[in-house]
């Protein structure tokens, strides 16, 4: 799978106005399923996934979030991209009972049920480049979160 051919500027939100998770959420499904790009199951399948099984993690600078979906649920695979540089209340993976502050969403859309952990585990080695991630949080366009993304998904 080409891992940069997931990614564009329309699947990029920064600093959006949502008040909360849920309405983040609510605001990414709506703009995936008017693209054709997530079924019409997406929406609820991506509240439960992350309620049951919060994807929430503390990097060295920022906290970031993995949400992803059983594969039946996406129809192309991409990868969205949020960043809120104020951070967004999320239940951390390790403690589910536990919040924190997130600053770059990371929505994994994928079509293939192997697929997760090659794209997991070059989003980990992307966490370990804490300046990179700066890059990404502080970027004034989705072009720029693009190549800095695309320099660690080849």
């Amino acid at each position: 799978m080409a891992l940069n051919n997931t990614l564009e500027p329309g699947l990029i939100w920064l600093n959006p106005t949502a008040a909360d998770r849920n309405a983040l959420f609510g605001q990414i499904s709506e703009a995936l399923l008017a693209k054709g790009i997530v079924e019409p199951s997406y929406p609820q399948a991506l509240l439960l996934r992350e309620q049951n099984h919060p994807t929430a993690m503390q990097l060295e600078r920022l906290g970031v979030a993995i949400p992803h979906v059983d594969v039946e649920h996406v129809r192309e695979e991409r990868l969205a991209v949020v960043t809120c540089p104020e951070g967004m209340v999320f239940n951390q993976a390790e403690d589910p009972d536990l919040t924190m502050k997130v600053h770059v969403i990371f929505f994994l859309l994928l079509k293939e049920k192997d697929a997760h952990l090659e794209f997991l585990m070059k989003l980990i080695a992307l966490f370990q480049q804490s300046d990179d991630m700066e890059k990404i949080l502080h970027a004034a366009s989705p072009e720029e979160v693009i190549q800095v993304l695309a320099a660690h998904l080849d």
